[in-house]
């Protein structure tokens, strides 16, 4: 630091080993003791030591071997005892450690200085905390010895009681009709045959009784109850055995297949057909998304141009030849590409350290997910690490920013404040900041002021040349944010901008290539390419075919609705058909003996059962007698049959509704009894009525009255008569009768 002649201080960069500060902060030379405060006897270095541009710099570069050894240690203490000394005791290089005695500051940061991490999984705690309700697992195993028993003995019991019932009178039937053909009847055509057959079947199934009894018995009730018992267990057996069959082939049953170690156009075939229900355990759950992710990226071609080497930037240094007094293209343009060197390779460096990151996550999948599943959670996991990697870096971008404004920290190149040196009241030397200000912008109030960035040739006839889209401003980085790269897309302007600086020798340096494809404008801000972190395209790569690899699936297991195959069916039948005649035999006998009261019905209702009823048991003690025992069989009570004896209209067979329709009366008898009805009349008088003719008094009589009548009224009618008469005449005679002339011509 030195002042000019206007008491104005001024800054002049650092070196060390031949590195200016200006254009590295990395720059570090060995840290030494020295006799006196010029530096020129070195008593002694500090080894791996080093001093910098930056405190911190240098320590991150250097080393703590010095520390591990403790003649080292004692000999840095006797150069720096001014006082009492201490004991320290060297570091001890014994003890197991990931680093070595040369490893640097930086390296151990890297490693966040950790020797060991020791982390602990108490399996325990989680078991105990997820509190399992059940386990269920599957085992492949055959059909147990008991199973095996049990199902053949019931098919062979089926089969057994199928055979008996139908093997004797089947060999019957056939002897039977053997034994009825004769010679004569061989050449009988097969239709005829049919035609004979079918009354034989018939009078067989009418006459066939599957409950005889033993001995037999002729009891024509009996023997009826017998066939009726027949009939009605072949029914049922014949409905139950349809419905078994009906019900074991048409339901849908639900059939597991497992594919073992399945290839992956195998699994693709699969998952065409059975996408609801396939499931494919992976023998691995975990896999990292480096195995099947990748993700490269395309930076903006200015992190990769002539305007960040270091070339470019020794030249617009050496260009300098401005001062603080007139901030301007020369006194900034070196730093500024400094800091957009420094944001490409901050930029780069945060992708990196994310990408190591996000590699080293773990993809946990119990079983294997579809092609389009995995690619929209692949493609879901990298949009998430790019917004997460850009928000990050603009996150701490911004903070920084606003720390540097906030803390009122002055610029290096004294862009934001003047210093200069005053006096004060008293002749004290005080050192005043006066505020910078830009375009009317001050900087104690902001610091995005700016101003149009220029240079100020040395050559009279030139002028000034403003940089098109480059500012100066408070902080050379937010003056850079604020900037584009529209100069450095046009060679003219680059040309015109060397020919500006050339108090050197001139540089070749081409113009940035405005063809190249771009999600950037010539005229986007560096702050606008930082927010997209600098990245023209993000180029990532989902593999399916590793991430399957990876899984490993152990197996596939898959259902399907299908129905039982023929073999289930028929043995399904046969092991329970054995048990359902079983059954039959001993129940449908019970049945027909419980409801079986000859000429009696039940029905929907009692009343319409009854009207169609006979009284036909009830005329028959027998029958009486079988009823009250299977009413009452502990205490019978002796009932008599109807006289079936007795005259009567009605038959045993009539029906209860014949017997009302005549009000169930055998026979009217009525008695007529006249006397007693005259007598309760008793009448008052007896008119009766004869035919005669009239007698001569009413005849003569009649006759005078009609004469007498007859004469009044011609008297009135006859004179009125001829008057009408004569004036009608008169009338007809005295008529005009027309003449009709004839002219002849």
């Amino acid at each position: 630091m030195v002042l000019d002649d206007k008491q104005t201080v001024l800054t002049i960069s650092m070196a060390y080993s031949g590195c200016s500060c200006h254009l590295s902060s990395t720059c570090v030379n060995q840290l030494s003791i020295y006799k006196n405060d010029f530096g020129n006897i070195t008593l002694f270095d500090v080894p791996g030591f080093y001093i910098g541009c930056y405190v911190i710099e240098a320590l991150l570069q250097s080393t703590l071997q010095c520390f591990y050894d403790q003649t080292c240690i004692d000999e840095l203490l006797l150069y720096l005892t001014t006082a009492s000394p201490i004991n320290v005791t060297a570091l001890d290089p014994s003890l197991s450690s990931q680093y070595s005695e040369d490893s640097t500051i930086e390296n151990l940061l890297n490693s966040l200085m950790i020797e060991e991490w020791n982390p602990i999984q108490i399996y325990d705690r989680y078991y105990n905390e997820c509190q399992p309700i059940e386990c269920t697992y599957t085992i492949k195993t055959r059909n147990s010895v008991i199973y095996i028993i049990t199902t053949m003995f019931g098919i062979v019991g089926g089969l057994i009681t199928v055979l008996k019932l139908v093997v004797p009178r089947l060999v019957k039937f056939i002897r039977k009709k053997r034994s009825r053909l004769s010679p004569s009847n061989i050449g009988v055509s097969l239709a005829t045959y049919i035609r004979n057959l079918f009354p034989i079947l018939k009078s067989y199934f009418l006459t066939l009784n599957l409950f005889p009894s033993v001995p037999a018995s002729t009891d024509e009730h009996q023997l009826k109850n017998q066939k009726i018992s027949t009939r009605l267990y072949v029914l049922l057996l014949i409905l139950s055995i349809t419905i078994l069959l009906l019900y074991t082939s048409l339901a849908d049953i639900t059939k597991t297949i497992n594919v073992p170690a399945p290839a992956l156009t195998k699994y693709e075939q699969l998952y065409s057909k059975y996408s609801q229900t396939l499931t494919c355990p992976c023998q691995h759950i975990s896999i990292n998304y480096e195995k099947f992710l990748s993700i490269e990226y395309t930076f903006h071609q200015v992190c990769t141009s002539f305007f960040i080497t270091e070339e470019w930037i020794s030249y617009l240094m050496m260009s300098n030849e401005a001062t603080s007094a007139y901030i301007n293209f020369q006194w900034t343009a070196s730093n500024a590409f400094q800091a957009l060197r420094g944001f490409c390779e901050l930029v780069e460096s945060t992708i990196n350290n994310s990408l190591i990151q996000f590699n080293s996550s773990q993809y946990i999948t119990a079983s294997v997910g579809s092609s389009e599943l995995f690619k929209s959670q692949a493609q879901s996991f990298i949009d998430q690490f790019i917004s997460s990697t850009i928000n990050t870096f603009v996150l701490s971008l911004n903070t920084i920013r606003n720390s540097t404004h906030g803390d009122s920290l002055v610029s290096g190149l004294w862009t934001n404040y003047v210093i200069t040196l005053g006096t004060s009241v008293s002749n004290e030397a005080i050192v005043f900041t006066v505020p910078a200000g830009y375009s009317k912008c001050g900087c104690a109030q902001s610091s995005t002021c700016i101003a149009q960035s220029s240079i100020l040739s040395s050559q009279t006839n030139m002028g000034t040349f403003y940089v098109p889209g480059f500012y100066t401003g408070c902080y050379v980085i937010e003056a850079l944010l604020q900037s584009t790269l529209q100069c450095f897309y046009d060679q003219a302007c680059i040309n015109e901008l060397i020919l500006y600086l050339s108090s050197v020798s001139p540089i070749n340096a081409t113009a940035l290539n405005s063809s190249l494809s771009t999600q950037y404008s010539e005229d986007s801000t560096i702050e606008n390419l930082l927010n997209s972190l600098m990245i023209e395209e993000w180029n990532p790569t989902k593999i399916y075919d590793r991430y399957y690899d990876e899984c490993q699936p152990i197996e596939c297991t898959y259902s399907i609705k299908t129905r039982n195959s023929v073999i289930y069916i028929i043995t399904t039948i046969f092991g329970i058909i054995g048990g359902l005649i079983t059954v039959l035999r001993c129940v449908v006998p019970q049945m027909v003996k419980v409801f079986n009261v000859t000429g009696f019905y039940v029905g929907c209702y009692t009343t319409e059962a009854l009207l169609r009823s006979t009284l036909e048991c009830f005329y028959n003690q027998t029958c009486i007698d079988n009823l009250q025992i299977y009413l009452s069989p502990h205490s019978p009570m002796y009932v008599t049959a109807l006289d079936s004896s007795l005259p009567s209209q009605y038959s045993e067979y009539s029906t209860i509704e014949n017997l009302l329709n005549n009000l169930m009366i055998e026979e009217w008898n009525p008695t007529q009894m006249y006397d007693r009805y005259y007598d309760e009349c008793q009448p008052i008088e007896c008119t009766y009525t004869i035919k005669t003719r009239n007698n001569i008094l009413y005849v003569i009589t009649t006759l005078i009255g009609i004469i007498g009548g007859l004469t009044r009224v011609s008297k009135i009618l006859v004179p009125i008569s001829v008057k009408i008469i004569v004036y009608c005449i008169r009338k007809w005679r005295n008529r005009v009768v027309p003449q009709i002339s004839i002219i002849q011509t």
